[in-house]
């Protein structure tokens, strides 16, 4: 989260763009609160839906283990069979394990959406600039 925070006021302290890239690296953080978000604001659809679809598996797995966990528990509360802990722990770590993944898909999805919208018209600003060799001589030239 710390992260986040940082590539946010880092943004805002360097909005002051020698170009404009047509995507607000900004808006693209702020969409990617919701699962998919900033792909769909950077028009990237595909990397939209594999977001999309890898958040709510590993969302729907983790819900599904604390229900699998809060069951077991409830067993070794009226049991007091080792067993039954054994297996509330053993979901608990899956729990855990999933949401830690999802961390992770998160910031990714986070950092592809800034780095797109940063990069959005890149090929368009690449193709503007020529760089030739020619012998000894090199030259550069810019196409307004």
């Amino acid at each position: 989260m710390a992260f986040v925070i940082f590539l946010f006021s880092t943004n805002l302290v360097a909005e002051k763009k020698p170009f404009n890239t047509g995507r607000s690296s900004t808006k693209a953080l702020l969409w990617s609160i919701i699962p998919g978000g900033g792909q769909i604001y950077n028009k990237q659809y595909v990397k939209a839906g594999i977001d999309i679809l890898a958040e709510s598996l590993l969302i729907g797995t983790a819900i599904n283990y604390h229900i699998k966990m809060n069951d077991a528990y409830s067993l070794y509360e009226q049991t007091h069979s080792q067993a039954h802990y054994d297996e509330y722990n053993y979901y608990y770590q899956q729990q855990q394990n999933m949401i830690w993944w999802w961390a992770t898909v998160k910031l990714l999805a986070l950092l592809d959406a800034y780095i797109d919208a940063k990069m959005y018209n890149f090929n368009e600003k690449k193709n503007k600039l020529d760089l030739e060799f020619e012998g000894l001589g090199m030259s550069l030239r810019y196409n307004f």
